[in-house]
């Protein structure tokens, strides 16, 4: 049975916590969240955001999951501070769920201890046999109170059949103003926000040997361990390639974009916009390559 937003929005009040929204692309999942939260704040609830839509995100720049504490009532999603983000290293969640899961879990833990009511945005990626895996297994680890099912028909219903039973679902039709975007415009976006978040970045030399991390790479049909990525993977292919600059905690420092790598001397210059990278202790291997003007390049696992 559909329920309406107002009998939503009273049930999260009525019993605080985390919630999930979940539905396919465009059908106004991030309005939609912006709003419950917004409301709770205004009840004199203390609110968190966690954004785990790696491809659209609005806390954080792409290919990471973010976490906002709310301060004040907004009306996008963006205009929430950031406090911390996980790299996740593509834009497409199927190749690195694994990592959006595991950041969006790191990610709940702090905001639970913040937080009576904690909104947690998600991807459009609900349709398939992998995509209904891997959003019951994010569901499972997340752990919400409630969860809100936005769906033009029955899209989500495969998800929802699979969810323990404490959860408390809501299912809410899209608003009939949402508007659906293209591909293309959906890939422009997240260039434009890889353009405005890469515009003041200087390159640096960093010292892979100094930077331990645990993420291999996927090339030409292998998994490529993090120690042997410069001997194993061409220059030529490494270059653009999205990376993380991590902290000792792996909370991300800042995006970096690989300009070049120098094998012999296991030195990787990397073009980053963080005024200072004293902070990072992890540099973490991405999926996606971008170059500096905020074009997406493809894929490394898809070159050979």
């Amino acid at each position: 049975m559909m329920a309406t937003w107002q009998e939503v929005l009273g049930a999260v009040l009525e019993a605080p916590g985390a919630v999930m929204m979940l539905g396919a692309v465009d059908v106004g999942k991030t309005t939609a969240a912006t709003a419950l939260a917004t409301a709770a704040l205004r009840t004199g609830l203390r609110v968190a955001v966690v954004d785990t839509d790696s491809g659209q995100s609005s806390l954080g720049p792409p290919a990471t999951v973010g976490l906002g504490i709310m301060r004040r009532p907004v009306r996008h999603m963006s205009e929430i501070p950031l406090v911390a983000a996980r790299f996740v290293g593509d834009t497409s969640p199927a190749a690195v769920y694994a990592y959006l899961i595991d950041g969006a879990v790191r990610l709940m833990a702090r905001a639970r201890a913040q937080a009576e009511v904690i909104v947690v945005d998600t991807t459009g990626w609900v349709e398939g046999t992998a995509a209904v895996a891997a959003k019951v297994a994010k569901i499972v680890q997340i752990r919400p109170r409630h969860v809100i099912a936005i769906q033009r028909a029955d899209e989500v219903e495969p998800i929802l059949a699979r969810l323990p039973c404490p959860l408390v679902v809501h299912r809410l039709r899209p608003p009939r103003n949402v508007r659906r975007r293209s591909r293309d415009e959906r890939r422009a976006f997240r260039e434009q926000r890889f353009a405005q978040y890469f515009a003041a970045a200087r390159q640096v030399t960093l010292d892979v040997t100094a930077l331990p991390g645990d993420r291999p790479v996927r090339y030409a049909g292998r998994r490529i361990s993090q120690a042997r990525v410069l001997s194993e993977i061409p220059p030529r292919v490494l270059r653009h390639l999205l990376v993380g600059l991590a902290g000792p905690d792996e909370d991300l420092v800042a995006l970096g974009i690989v300009a070049a790598v120098h094998p012999a001397a296991r030195l990787v210059d990397v073009l980053a916009p963080a005024g200072s990278l004293a902070a990072v202790r992890t540099l973490q291997w991405g999926a996606l390559r971008v170059a500096p003007s905020g074009r997406e390049e493809g894929r490394v696992r898809a070159c050979a």
